[in-house]
């Protein structure tokens, strides 16, 4: 008992000091922390071997820590063991106000060589390991396992007194190993070594310059700059998200068709593409809507256009540079004749006019105001014209006039046949 207050007493200083859980030795990861102390318990987080959690009390086989917040779990002493800290988080080492180590492993050792307290089993290897840490239940099991008993009565078939072993647990503080422990595994800091060589790299550049690497070790600007918000190449005042003072080549190696595609967040998706059939295809909701091949035909909503230009609707310029109507009748619907009545209602009412186009003031034409023509010739939006529907009613008149002139003709030619 003497000894055993010397040990006591060696301990008090460190008694209010704060206790931390952490892996034993033997964890490579990480331990479970369960919500109970129960191994069929929910896991509600994991300890990670070289990190802890504040202690809050012990239980029988388990550790009560504290997590984030109010929240508390539970670690099996088997995976776990207990250290103490100071209020700055580093383990414990001694200072000038602490019991010298060496006395408080004399105390500790002191209790194997009084049989009558029956303190700790005396082999001396069992007391090295108390020293380090092991616990109680795991010193009083090897110790009966080698012969010798927690009263000192060392014999082969001897067994540890239970009740003996309950008054040293009532009499030892619950602190004392892991203080003993924290003793043996840490001492105070040391100094700060000098610092280490330079790297071998060479790295100079300009603000929002990316670096490229001249040599191995050498690095400078490169052409691309970001100002945090846009990038520019071969520019420092890119004015969209990506600006390129140049010529920018998309060279597709690996398939037939190379181009570039801009697709909306709603899914719909633009593109130029160029394949091996050297056609380029221009394409806006996703489908193809100008094609350009490698005779220079451009099609607008032709795929394959065999004219300088052609539209969807079969409309298209010819090689000699004439604008060719789309006019078959699979095309058309609600056909009707066109009387005479109407086409010269329509030709009376037309007023050519002279004029020039404001964007073309040094060229003179001859035609129609659109908001001026007669319905018949009209567009829904009056300010376009159809060449044909002019064409159409020219035509209609003509042709009552030459009918009328035959008439006339044939009347004419009666009455010289008459004299």
């Amino acid at each position: 008992m003497k000894m055993l207050s010397m040990l006591c007493l060696a301990l008090l200083p460190f008694a209010t000091l704060a206790d931390d859980v952490v892996p034993v030795d033997a964890v490579k990861n990480s331990i479970n922390v369960r919500q109970a102390p129960d191994t069929a318990s929910e896991v509600v987080a994991q300890l990670k071997q070289g990190s802890s959690l504040p202690l809050l009390k012990t239980l029988d086989g388990w550790y009560e820590v504290q997590l984030d917040g109010e929240a508390t779990g539970f670690v099996s002493s088997d995976w776990a063991r207990v250290v103490a800290e100071t209020s700055a988080g580093e383990s414990l080492a001694p200072t000038q106000d602490s019991v010298p180590a060496e006395s408080v492993e004399e105390a500790v050792a002191g209790l194997a060589d009084e049989p009558d307290e029956g303190d700790v089993a005396r082999d001396p290897g069992l007391v090295a390991e108390f020293d380090a840490g092991a616990d109680a239940e795991s010193v009083a099991a090897r110790a009966a396992a080698a012969g010798q008993t927690l009263d000192g009565n060392a014999g082969p078939g001897s067994a540890p007194d239970p009740g003996r072993k309950k008054a040293v647990d009532a009499e030892i503080p619950e602190q004392a190993p892991a203080i003993v422990e924290a003793r043996v595994l840490a001492g105070p800091a040391g100094p700060a070594g000098p610092p280490g060589p330079p790297g071998a790299a060479s790295i100079k550049g300009s603000e929002n310059f990316l670096v490229k690497f001249r040599k191995e070790t050498e690095g400078g600007n490169s052409q691309i700059y970001d100002n945090g918000n846009q990038v520019g190449i071969g520019t420092t005042e890119p004015k969209q998200r990506l600006e390129v003072n140049g010529s920018i080549q998309i060279h597709e190696r690996n398939s037939t068709v190379a181009g570039l595609m801009i697709t909306q967040s709603a899914g719909e998706t633009g593109y130029i593409m160029h394949n091996r059939a050297s056609t380029l295809t221009i394409g806006a909701g996703s489908q193809d809507r100008i094609t350009i091949d490698r005779d220079g035909n451009v099609g607008i909503g032709a795929s394959k256009p065999s004219y300088p230009l052609e539209l969807a609707s079969g409309a298209h310029v010819t090689s000699g540079g004439v604008w060719t109507n789309s006019s078959s009748r699979d095309k058309k619907e609600n056909i009707a004749a066109l009387s005479a009545e109407q086409a010269m209602a329509a030709l009376a009412a037309l007023a050519p006019v002279r004029f020039n186009y404001r964007d073309e003031r040094q060229e003179d034409y001859v035609g129609f105001i659109a908001e001026d023509v007669p319905e018949l010739v009209a567009s829904r939006d009056r300010t376009t014209l159809s060449p044909m529907d002019i064409v159409a009613v020219l035509t209609r008149v003509v042709q009552a006039q030459q009918q009328k002139i035959e008439e006339l003709d044939a009347r004419l030619a009666a009455a010289e046949n008459r004299r």
